[in-house]
């Protein structure tokens, strides 16, 4: 029988030029309309405003937007520590993905897992979503899924690939999806800092940063905090205070809810033992930046350095960087 269909994740639709909040109000459907307005409070780091929204499309009738709803209200209760809560939406996205409504469908679900598989290791080995099923999604849903694979690289430290893999879809993207550029770009970042390339890893986050300022989208840097080895620090902790104080507080409130997703039974709760900032010099001395390196990167003293570290390693039991690096990636 033949279905209504409706756009999965209606932010990741193409358009330039205008805001988030004027390209929502354009969407005819009122369901399109409210999860693209859920996942738009969602990357603004508004987790109560995001969870509100897509739990009244949990059980929408649209495969589609239950789809949107339940991934949305999954990552907003990540950020409100509500482990419980994404554990049942995750249950309720395998159960609904065994019987798709159709081959559309299918393709989401297996994008879904995907997802999932690489963000929150949910399954042992990672399996890439089957070409068959890419080529039904949606543009903007495949540009996110090669953010994903360039994540995953990351993650393998296979850093030339990943930057490859970002380049490549940033290209094809060609700017047209805002929100799924900023993730992108992030990458790229992450990547770049790791291939030692800083003039590289700035560019790609000063993009990143001008996509997601005027829509307050902050969301993805705090996701990528640790990752992005002090960058947030470097260009937001004096240039704009406000805007690094609201993320270091998302960053504490989302860290601490993944780490009760993927690692609940740790006693090393780094996320409760050091602040965003702390974390981020943690993060690069364990990465093998001497302190003038660091001193230099975040237009500080080399004493201040000194400083900082002397209390991480107090806080977090250790008593040097070889120490804190095996702490850091317990």
């Amino acid at each position: 029988m033949d279905r209504t269909e409706k756009l999965f994740m209606p932010l990741w639709q193409p358009f330039t030029g205008i805001r988030a909040e004027t390209m929502i109000g354009s969407l005819s459907d009122e369901e399109e309309r409210r999860v693209a307005l859920a996942a738009h409070h969602y990357f603004q780091a508004k987790y109560e405003d995001a969870a509100r929204e897509s739990q009244r499309f949990l059980n929408s009738p649209c495969p589609e937007i239950r789809a949107t709803a339940l991934l949305l209200h999954s990552m907003a209760n990540v950020g409100l520590g509500n482990a419980e809560q994404f554990r049942e939406d995750f249950v309720a996205l395998k159960r609904s993905a065994r019987q798709p409504e159709d081959e559309k469908m299918a393709a989401v679900y297996d994008a879904l897992r995907y997802l999932m598989s690489v963000f929150f290791h949910t399954d042992g080995e990672i399996k890439p979503v089957e070409e068959a099923h890419a080529a039904l999604l949606p543009e903007g849903t495949r540009l996110y899924l090669l953010y994903a694979v360039a994540h995953g690289l990351y993650l393998q430290k296979k850093y030339q690939e990943a930057l490859g893999v970002a380049r490549s879809a940033l290209m094809m993207a060609a700017g047209r999806f805002p929100s799924v550029c900023v993730y992108l770009n992030l990458v790229g970042s992450m990547v770049a800092t790791n291939l030692h390339d800083a003039d590289l890893a700035a560019q790609f986050f000063h993009r990143a940063w001008q996509l997601a300022e005027p829509e307050h989208y902050i969301q993805p840097f705090v996701e990528h905090h640790g990752m992005l080895q002090g960058q947030i620090e470097k260009y937001t902790r004096v240039a704009q205070p406000e805007e690094y104080n609201r993320i270091s507080e998302k960053v504490m409130a989302f860290s601490r809810g993944w780490m009760k997703i993927h690692n609940p039974d740790s006693v090393n709760k780094v996320t409760d033992r050091l602040s965003p900032y702390e974390f981020s010099i943690a993060m690069m001395a364990a990465r093998g930046k001497s302190n003038q390196e660091i001193a230099d990167y975040l237009h500080i003293s080399v004493n201040t350095v000194k400083f900082h570290l002397s209390g991480i390693y107090q806080k977090v039991g250790v008593s040097n960087r070889k120490e804190l690096e095996q702490y850091l990636n317990r």
